[in-house]
């Protein structure tokens, strides 16, 4: 491979678990893609935080819910980076609504996000990994793709998807030493976790068997760990203390 230093993609990099992420990866070494698609400001935000540590990181923005401008993202990586060696798919949507409620955008809008986003990432940066004889791709999934969520069938649905996918990607990628993983982060109190509701809090913290939210710097050394390990691949896990 040409260049020293890894390159990891952070897809929905700009706020939340994604920003944490992406700061994260490029303290840890990595040369860090922070991919986005709205939201600018926040993103040289994310940029400006991480190259006041002396980290090395750029900003990418494009749709991955748009299979041609995730084309266009990866290989744009792969021309100026010449390798890819971590992906974590973590570009996500919600549009609450009850289903009765629900309109077809609403259901397409996160579908196509959530999960059809994930798996135009997945087909694109597997032919950069490939080449370069691997790689590690991690998907951002949820617990309420095995448990439900009133109000949110959209967003359940695409999460299910995408521990499918997981699954069924990690058996099709393991011949050029690519991983694919995903991991169920749980409820965090980022800029987006502060801003819900409190009974919202109240609830994930009663459901929660420890009475608390979950650790995002834990969370961030899991990710950390998993994208250097080699053979571990097609595993789901669930770093959400609610049971499944």
């Amino acid at each position: 491979m040409t260049g020293d230093k890894k390159v990891a993609l952070i897809t929905g990099g700009s706020r939340g678990i994604g920003r944490k992420l992406a700061e994260s990866f490029a303290f840890a070494g990595y040369s860090v893609i922070v991919n986005y698609i709205s939201g600018k400001e926040q993103a040289l935000e994310t940029l400006s935080m991480i190259r006041k540590f002396n980290g090395d990181a750029m900003l990418l923005r494009g749709d991955v819910s748009d299979p041609r401008k995730a084309k266009v993202l990866i290989s744009e990586i792969a021309e100026k980076k010449k390798r890819l060696d971590v992906v974590v798919n973590n570009a996500g949507i919600t549009r609450d609504r009850t289903i009765m409620k629900m309109s077809y955008e609403e259901w397409d809008e996160v579908i196509k996000t959530n999960l059809y986003g994930t798996f135009n990432i997945i087909k694109e940066s597997a032919r950069v990994m490939a080449k370069n004889n691997g790689g590690a791709i991690i998907n951002i999934g949820s617990i309420s793709a095995f448990q439900g969520s009133f109000g949110a069938a959209n967003y359940s649905s695409s999460k299910g998807g995408v521990v499918s996918l997981t699954k069924s990607a990690a058996r099709e990628l393991g011949r050029f030493n690519i991983t694919v993983n995903a991991v169920l982060p749980g409820f965090h109190l980022t800029d987006l976790g502060q801003k819900a509701p409190d009974h919202i809090k109240e609830r994930m913290r009663q459901e929660n068997v420890l009475g608390s939210s979950a650790d995002i710097n834990e969370l961030c050394e899991f990710m950390l760990l998993l994208s250097r390990m080699k053979t571990v691949s097609g595993q789901i896990f669930n770093w959400d203390a609610r049971i499944i």
